[in-house]
């Protein structure tokens, strides 16, 4: 793993992220600028060489998900196995991939959120933490890094953290604040079965929360639909 030029404080531990796993909405591949070693638009340059990982990084993610889905639908835990092994070496890969991307190119906000994403479901809840802050950091509007961010801070119980998150969604981006209230659903079965040093208490308040809050997004929703259909 390339960690030079100031990129360093990432790492990776051997495990798959047992919450918050969603499917990747962080932007698709770019375009302009070659790939390492053609012939147009300057592959040596350090944004195109940027690109040129990042795009790689992308499709590693894909490749991850794929498997991801795989385990989800195996017939035996001995497949489920193999797959998640296969998401982990792929997880692995992109991240190396987005940590060159983000050397090559420090600014690229998009690259910063795909290594959060990538260190999250290898269970590096913290150095995701840390990559989400830095995208935000270089563009404090982009919905996608908030979402992953919540989904972060529910890997570390950081309940009050999660549910700012969503509220921020809830009025900016109402499919990625599904997104995370999805995943927030997620993480509540998971502590009732296993809290992790949470009292129950504090799970059952916050799935009183969760709920309550659905229950205001559907009403909106509603409103919203009846809002159109009396401008038709």
């Amino acid at each position: 793993m390339r960690v030079s030029r100031g990129i360093v404080g990432f790492t990776v531990t051997l495990i798959i992220a047992p919450v918050g796993i969603g499917f990747a909405h962080g932007g698709g591949s770019m375009s302009g600028g070659g790939t390492a070693g053609s012939a147009a638009g300057s592959p040596s340059r350090p944004e195109n060489m940027a690109k040129a990982a990042y795009n790689s990084g992308v499709g590693s993610i894909k490749k991850a998900e794929e498997y991801e889905s795989d385990a989800a639908k195996a017939s035996n835990p001995q497949k489920s196995a193999k797959a998640l092994d296969k998401a982990h070496q792929y997880y692995s890969k992109a991240l190396e991939q987005f940590i060159d991307a983000v050397s090559q190119q420090p600014n690229m906000y998009q690259a910063w959120n795909y290594l959060g994403f990538a260190n999250r479901h290898l269970g590096s809840f913290d150095a995701a933490l840390s990559a989400y802050a830095k995208a935000l950091e270089l563009n404090p509007a982009y919905p996608e890094a908030i979402e992953y961010r919540g989904e972060a801070y529910l890997g570390l119980n950081k309940i009050d953290a999660a549910k700012e998150a969503y509220m921020t969604l809830f009025r900016e981006s109402r499919g990625l604040a599904d997104e995370l209230m999805t995943a927030m659903r997620r993480w509540m079965e998971a502590r009732r079965t296993d809290a992790q040093g949470l009292a129950p208490e504090d799970v059952e308040a916050f799935s009183k929360w969760v709920d309550e809050r659905a229950g205001i997004a559907a009403q909106t929703a509603s409103l919203a639909v009846g809002a159109q259909a009396e401008w038709k």
